[in-house]
This record gives structure tokens, sequence and C-alpha cells, in this order.
């Protein structure tokens, strides 16, 4: 069984960067926030519970919270850890899962990881790690010296290289990171126009992939099929509008891209437990100071 690590108490900044310098064999653990990893140096294993795979200075990966992961076979390893916590920091998720190359990186490569024998993992040469590692140190003093104002320098600084790795990620040329980028793209496309009318053949032909391919894919990565990430994506969008706005109930069926409002009470009441009229009574404390309909 993995040791659970709990790095940040309520009362932390949920950020910190580390290098581990040198990294020797560590256990199966795994860490309750997301974890960036770069390798700065030699060579070792990563092992996960069900797989292993050889590492080496350049490579870059991300281990989400719940992934259990330790490390074995180390020569000269030197690692720079970033820990942090998604849904506490204010980062600019929304923005950044509009990048292709963020969701490929953040999302689908963990989760494909042992299908593609972690040759989908971002590397990097020597110069953009160096340029990747300059950003994370001037990071990493942030959170050290803890100057008045340093949590919005720290959550300017990640998203900065956040954004560095997604376009890395995006510039790479191999077969199994081009196929994440384009079912990245089509997850993109999805969180922009899932409002429109779309078809599962719309999303192949986007992806360049058959359906079943493209199918199988969101599987691996999302457990559900295509037009069920669709579905997933307008619910949470109507529990947005009942929860955040003012927005009539009727009006958020065709808000969402859902024709029918009794359908769409359907399959809300199915996703929530509630009918919209009752989800809406339960999580908004005070509709008056909501903003108002548009």
């Amino acid at each position: 069984m993995a040791l659970k690590l709990n790095l940040f108490g309520k009362a932390d900044f949920p950020l910190a960067a580390s290098p581990v310098e040198p990294q020797g064999e560590l256990a199966l653990h795994e860490h309750d926030c997301l974890e960036l990893v770069l390798v700065t140096g030699g060579h070792a294993t990563h092992r996960l519970e069900l797989e292993s795979f050889p590492i080496e200075k350049g490579d870059v990966f991300v281990v989400p919270p719940g992934m259990s992961h330790g490390y074995g076979n180390c020569r000269a390893l030197d690692l720079m850890n970033v820990v942090f916590d998604l849904k506490r920091l204010e980062l600019p998720e929304y923005q950044l899962l509009r990048i292709p190359g963020y969701v490929a990186l953040f999302s689908l490569e963990p989760r494909l990881r042992v299908r593609d024998g972690f040759k989908s993992r971002l590397k990097l040469d020597n110069q953009a790690l160096a340029e990747v590692l300059q950003l994370i140190g001037l990071l990493r003093k942030e959170t050290l010296e803890r100057k008045p104002t340093f949590e919005l320098a720290c959550t300017g600084l990640l998203t900065t290289v956040l954004v560095h790795l997604a376009r890395s990620y995006a510039a790479m040329t191999t077969p199994q990171s081009q196929a994440l980028m384009r079912v990245a793209s089509v997850v993109e496309w999805l969180n922009q126009h899932f409002v429109d009318p779309i078809a599962l053949e719309d999303l192949a032909r986007r992806a360049h992939m058959s359906r079943s391919t493209l199918g199988r894919c969101f599987q691996e990565c999302f457990g559900m099929a295509p037009m069920s990430y669709l579905i997933d994506l307008r619910l949470k969008q109507a529990e947005h509008l009942l929860r955040d706005t003012n927005t009539l109930i009727r009006d958020i069926a065709p808000r969402i891209g859902i024709d029918n409002p009794s359908y769409f009470a359907r399959i809300f009441r199915k996703r929530t437990g509630l009918e919209p009229s009752a989800y809406r009574e339960r999580h908004q404390s005070s509709p008056a100071s909501l903003p108002p309909r548009p």
C-alpha cells in the first residue's frame, strides 16, 4: 500500500518548489495535491503501482493527486519538484484548459501513461529546461521570502511555467504526443463550443481519428464516451447557472445546448438527485446578491 502524504495544512500557502539533489530510492507514495516533476540530472526508474519507466535529464511529467509513484535504480538523479493544490490556488484554470498542450500534459498524459509506455511524456532540451528552471527559481524565491503580496507573484509565476510547458508539449513531434494533442484539441474545442449542436462524427473528424479510436481514448482518459463528456460539460454549466446566477430555469436548457427542457430536467435529476429548482434553492444562499440575468 502506498504511503499517503498531506503536504499542505489548511493555513499553508498551497504551493512549493524544491530541488532534490540527489533523489535516492523512494517507495511508492501519493500526494493530496498535484506534483510537477522536472528531471534535472541523472537517471532512474519511475515506478507506478503496475508499471515502471526509465527517466533521465529533461523529462517532465505530472503526478496527479492520488497517483502512487516512487523512484528506483537512481543514478545521480536530480529533480525539481513543484507541488500545488489547484483547488486552493486562484489560477486561471478556465483559460489554461483552452490550451491543448496544457490539457495533454496535465490531464491526458498521466491517464494514458501506461498505455503509451511513458513515451508521451514531455522532453525538454538543455536550453528549454534551463528557461523553465529559471522561472521556477524565481517562484521558489517568492515562496521562501514571503514578501507582501508574494501569493500574487507566485500564482503569476506558476501560470507562466504552466503555459511555457504547455507550449513545449504542443511543439513535440512524437507519435504518442501528437495523438494526445489531437484528443486535447477536441477537449479544448468542446470546452468552448459545448452549446453548439455536435455529433460524434464532428469530433472524430476534428481529432483525425475514427469514431471507435476517439471513443476508446475518451474512455481511457475520462471514463466516459465523447458524447457523455459533452453532456457532462453542459450539466456542469447548468449547475453554475443555477448556483451562481439568477438565470431563469426555463432559460437554462437552451443556454447549455439542450433543446428539450424535459430531457434537461431528467438528466439533471439523474446527475444531482435534485430537480433544477431544488438544486438552486439548496445552493443559493443569497439569490438577491447574485449577478442579474443577462
